[in-house]
């Protein structure tokens, strides 16, 4: 229990020698201390049991038990070990004060007593021993409020000390827990981990252990909860010490596990849109080759059997008509363009050809060559799968001949381990993969979304000077629409 507000401290002085008794009594209680006295050891001790004063006065050379025997035994017990203790003796070589201090003493005064030295000395260790309990207090006041569980265990894994949340967190009372083993906080099945990262604790003693996140811990009532648990080594007035600190995660781990099935549901919406998006594009890209293309195609032949009937009867008509077939010319190739943007028709007649036909665009486009390597063992895909990684290596090619100044560009495609894995590699400026990820690049995002919505992964590896290689992982067996679920 705290002192009262202005209330004297209380010392209590232990001596054989009833004249140093009453000497000692007059300077402390001049100096306005209430001062209780003893003249042995077992009675000092019985004396701190029943009401702890706040400093002693402890003489070393008494009949019977002696100071340094009392100062033991005070230091051994919890309840009288912070209670500062000053030697009075008359003894002053080193080794009789050396062992003083290994005993837990706080200072020594030599006999014969000056006045100013005592009182300056007990006045100095008062301050301190107030300074340290108002410390402990807010300690314990912080702990024993704190929004996680705290629970402090013996170095043999029994409880000795727990805050009030660790009491709501677990369902028991403070006192079924104290002196309980740690493992009744745990799930059966789990408790040979749990001995596993003491042991790690043991080994790395004096450093924090993140044990995880997410460890099931275990309720009075049997129920199971998800936790994040940290190891902590601790040095108290009680010896070492490990302090746990549990945090309840079920909020986070359902949050977590919500925001997983919403971007699970959010990739199956993109790859079905995305299907749609390349069935229309399929849809027009047909309707402008069919009906566009043959329109125009059939207005230049009219147009060429115009000029064959007419340039006899008017020769100025020719230049003319050439100038119109020119123009249709140049609107059928552009037909064609625009339904190869939107569906080459290589596409058609699976993945390796289309790469194949882009590959050849790409050189004729920029004169950079531009190699494709397909191992015969790969298997024919699915469209979807196919138009994903048409479309990557078609942005791939897009961003080289924008930025990479390269020289040369290899393309490789294999069937590995259920996987399709594709490869696209170049000697370009390469550039700084970090940066670009910050300024949020929407090309490496595009085919990093295409492949997971795939269940598949992007890696991109490039530096300044060192080209650009782009691996693409997707699997063979895939159906997103299945992973709308948590």
């Amino acid at each position: 229990m705290n002192p009262m507000p202005n209330a004297k401290s209380r010392i209590l002085v232990v001596d054989d020698a009833q004249d140093i008794l009453m000497m000692l009594t007059f300077m402390l209680e001049t100096a306005d201390y209430e001062v209780l006295t003893v003249d042995d050891g077992p009675t000092a001790l019985e004396r701190v049991r029943r009401d702890p004063p706040d400093l002693i006065l402890l003489d070393v050379m008494m009949s019977g038990m002696d100071g340094y025997e009392v100062c033991e035994r005070l230091k051994a017990d919890e309840a009288s070990r912070s209670i500062p203790v000053i030697f009075i003796t008359a003894l002053s070589d080193n080794e009789a004060q050396t062992r003083g201090f290994e005993l837990g003493a706080a200072d020594f005064i030599t006999k014969p007593i000056s006045m100013n030295v005592l009182l300056a000395r007990v006045k100095t260790h008062l301050a301190l021993h107030a300074q340290h309990r108002s410390l402990e207090g807010m300690f314990r006041d912080v702990i024993e409020f704190a929004p996680d569980a705290f629970i402090l265990t013996n170095t043999r894994g029994h409880i000795v000390q727990i805050n009030a949340r660790t009491e709501a967190l677990f369902g028991y009372r403070r006192d079924e827990l104290v002196g309980q083993p740690v493992e009744l906080l745990i799930p059966s099945r789990l408790r040979a981990v749990h001995e596993e990262h003491r042991s790690d604790y043991t080994r790395n003693a004096g450093r924090m252990v993140k044990m995880g996140a997410a460890l099931s811990c275990l309720r009075k009532d049997g129920s199971e909860f998800p936790a994040d648990i940290n190891l902590s080594p601790l040095q108290t007035n009680r010896g070492d010490l490990l302090m746990a600190v549990v945090r309840d995660v079920s909020d986070q781990q359902r949050a977590e596990q919500a925001l997983m099935a919403s971007g699970q549901r959010l990739r199956a919406l993109t790859v079905q849109t995305e299907k749609e998006r390349e069935s229309e594009r399929k849809h027009i890209a047909r309707e402008v080759h069919d009906e566009l293309g043959q329109v125009l195609t059939a207005l230049r032949m009219d147009l060429s059997f115009l000029g064959m009937q007419s340039y006899a009867e008017n020769p100025g008509l020719k230049e003319k008509t050439e100038a119109m077939k020119a123009l249709v010319d140049r609107a059928i190739q552009g037909v064609r363009n625009v339904a190869s943007s939107l569906r080459p028709a290589a596409l058609d007649m699976g993945l390796a050809p289309a790469i194949e036909w882009v590959c050849s665009e790409f050189t004729s486009r920029t004169g950079t060559a531009c190699e494709f390597h397909v191992d015969q063992k790969v298997a024919e895909v699915d469209e979807a799968r196919a138009v994903v990684l048409f479309r990557i290596v078609q942005e791939s090619l897009t961003n080289i001949a924008r930025y990479a100044r390269a020289s040369r560009v290899d393309i490789s495609m294999r069937q590995q381990d259920g996987y399709l894995r594709l490869e696209v590699s170049d000697d370009g400026l390469g550039f700084d993969l970090s940066e670009a990820r910050r300024k949020k690049s929407f090309g490496l995002l595009g085919m990093e979304e295409r492949a997971i919505a795939m269940g598949g992964q992007v890696e991109v590896n490039s530096a300044p000077g060192q080209g650009t290689h782009i691996s693409v992982s997707i699997p063979l067996e895939f159906d997103a629409t299945e992973k709308d679920n948590p």
